[in-house]
């Protein structure tokens, strides 16, 4: 099976998703029969406009959702992640970043070494919603560094235009499929034969693993 997972490093129920979705795997994993499952990061930034020296959190969820509506989704949203070991600490986020360059860095690094892209999304997202960290050129390039890449080099990558334009037009490209909303997972297994998660639990994608499994012993 292979699964797209379309993320933002800003959607919080990305975060929530991605542990949902590492839950339902190391569960996969004991099974007698498991299946064989490919997990390809896919980008897609919410709010493209956001300038790169990021923006005032709470003054950004002020003025999309107003303050009435604020505290019940970050209930709503906590309500969900805690079952699973994630606490938002949203409260004391203060600059709330762009994912451009998160993207970029992601991007740069898969490209060296496939398969890193997970570990360096869960510590960039953890970071922000739970750490309240500043996710700036020096968090990204220290991340860089703790992933076993040369940090002088990722923060190089970063300060220079390569790959300024890619999560732009991942992003359109996901845009021009239907997708508009997070997180969005793509599950492909033998046959072709696909289904979509927006809602996401532990229990979704293991259902869903288990209709894989089902078709391919048919």
């Amino acid at each position: 099976m292979r699964i797209d997972a379309v993320y933002d490093f800003l959607c919080p129920w990305c975060h929530v998703g991605k542990r949902h979705l590492d839950l339902a795997l190391a569960a996969e994993a004991g099974c007698a029969d498991a299946l064989p499952i490919q997990v390809h990061w896919r980008q897609f930034m919410l709010y493209p406009h956001f300038d790169r020296a990021g923006h005032v959190f709470l003054d950004f969820f002020r003025e999309k959702y107003g303050e009435g509506l604020r505290v019940p989704m970050w209930d709503r949203i906590r309500s969900v992640a805690e079952p699973v070991g994630i606490n938002f600490v949203f409260e004391k986020i203060t600059r709330g970043p762009p994912s451009i360059d998160g993207h970029r860095l992601v991007r740069w690094a898969e490209a060296q070494h496939p398969g890193v892209a997970g570990a360096m999304i869960e510590e960039i997202a953890g970071s922000f919603f739970e750490h309240a960290k500043v996710i700036d050129m020096d968090f990204l390039a220290a991340l860089a560094g703790r992933h076993g890449f040369d940090a002088a080099a990722a923060r190089a990558h970063l300060e220079s235009d390569a790959d300024l334009e890619a999560p732009f037009r991942e992003t359109e490209a996901w845009r021009a499929s239907g997708v508009s909303s997070m997180p969005h997972y793509i599950l492909t297994s033998g046959g072709g034969r696909s289904e979509i998660i927006n809602q996401t639990s532990i229990a979704a994608f293991a259902q869903a693993f288990d209709r894989a499994r089902t078709a391919r012993a048919a």
